[in-house]
């Protein structure tokens, strides 16, 4: 079965995210909606001026959410 890229839920620790994507000029970002009273979350791909690439919130200041949210959707797109 196929990976639906625009619309699909994660789950970490009994809390699913619902992960929609944002299709943004230049940017693909991702909207994150919690089962948790957690705020949603939107987040994108960034690469740093050494050329590495990162997940960064925005706005930015949900740094630690961004980073660990970001690396369950590349598992999710990286498994089969």
């Amino acid at each position: 079965m196929a990976k639906n890229e625009n619309n699909f839920e994660l789950e970490l620790n009994g809390v699913r995210m619902h992960v929609a994507r944002l299709n943004l000029p230049g940017h693909v970002a991702f909207r994150i909606e919690f089962s948790s009273t957690r705020k949603p979350l939107v987040i994108a791909r960034a690469t740093d001026a050494e050329a590495a690439k990162f997940w960064t919130s925005i706005p930015e200041g949900r740094q630690p959410e961004a980073e660990g949210v970001g690396k369950l959707i590349e598992a999710y797109f990286k498994s089969e």
